[in-house]
């Protein structure tokens, strides 16, 4: 029996992170666009675009967010930041080579999402957790011409007690 080897990826293609897989990388670039609507200093708009909640019964995250507004920058889909914050752009090839962290979060999660299709890298098939939307912006409000949500449903995730309650992610995928 040969072991299998998890979605893993080089450490630091994004610098701001150091996590070593796939689904730690996509749940940590979450969390930390949590932390920014929750900091006034950078979200000076108030606006609050996304939820992430955390089942610790059945371990597992659901992360919501929604009304992103992107374009098309020379055929690639581009997401508008939406708070006022630096970050460190990716440094490898697709999807490790985005110019902000939301930009960073849709193309991991569609990476991810095409990923959960391959029955090479994703052993059980029943398990998709990552889905998003992009479609025109129709409600007139918004500047750019593309509405763009992500999702993480039931996203598995290790619980620990040891030092506090902590949360990792558990990674599902493959290494091809």
């Amino acid at each position: 029996m040969s072991l299998l080897s998890h979605m893993n990826i080089t450490p630091g293609l994004y610098p701001d992170f150091s996590e070593t897989t796939l689904e730690a990388l996509v749940l940590a670039m979450g969390r930390q666009l949590l932390q920014r609507q929750k900091n006034l200093v950078v979200n000076i708009t108030g606006k609050d675009i996304m939820d992430l909640s955390l089942d610790e019964e059945a371990s597992v995250v659901n992360l919501d967010i929604d009304e992103l507004e992107g374009f098309i920058d020379d055929g690639a889909i581009a997401v508008v930041e939406p708070f006022l914050v630096g970050f460190q752009p990716g440094t490898g090839s697709y999807p490790f080579n985005q110019q902000n962290l939301c930009s960073a979060l849709l193309h991991l999660v569609m990476y991810q999402h095409a990923a959960e299709f391959s029955p090479t890298l994703n052993p059980e098939p029943a398990r998709k957790h990552c889905e998003f939307t992009i479609g025109p912006n129709i409600r007139g409000s918004g500047t750019y011409p593309l509405i763009l949500t992500i999702t993480l449903t039931d996203y598995p995730v290790i619980i620990s007690y040891s030092d506090g309650m902590t949360s990792t992610a558990q990674p599902y995928l493959l290494t091809p």
